[in-house]
């Protein structure tokens, strides 16, 4: 079996910045901007495509991620966050068959601009207060859900 090669050189034009930026951010210096990475390739392909190219990058650079990190993390923080990771994570499972392309765009960049003025408009500081834990697990939930869509295919 024969992969084809992308030639379009505007494919080329959105996928190295937006790695780079998905890169750079997941490293932590890029303050949380390599949730855009989808959307700028999606300039030149289809968001699911977009996913799917990224889902190898992001899968090694989150295993890279816990090796580094398997000592220092909150376990407390985590017990309550992964149910509703999961949660997203099924309701997108659930849904997945009966959601367009186009909706699971406009849903994946929705998210992505509700994530980002959360992030400008709401810069965490070494003397924020915790948010709600209600906020938390909406969040959580939600980035579950993106998660599974954008990376499904759908």
């Amino acid at each position: 079996m024969s992969l084809p090669i992308i030639t379009d050189p505007q494919f080329y034009l959105a996928t190295v910045p937006a790695v780079l930026l998905l890169g750079v951010s997941k490293s932590g210096f890029g303050a949380g901007f390599g949730s855009l990475a989808v959307p700028i390739m999606a300039l030149a392909v289809t968001v699911p495509q977009a996913a799917a190219i990224l889902m190898p990058v992001l899968l090694l650079m989150d295993l890279l991620g816990m090796a580094a990190f398997r000592k220092d993390f909150d376990l407390r923080l985590l017990r309550f966050l992964l149910p509703f990771g999961l949660l997203g994570t099924v309701i997108g499972a659930l849904l997945f068959r009966v959601l367009d392309a186009h909706v699971v765009a406009g849903i994946v960049g929705a998210f992505t601009l509700l994530f980002l003025a959360q992030r400008l408009l709401f810069p965490p500081t070494a003397h924020s207060p915790a948010p709600p834990r209600w906020l938390g697990a909406v969040l959580t939930t939600t980035s579950g859900f993106t998660s599974f869509v954008a990376h499904a295919g759908g």
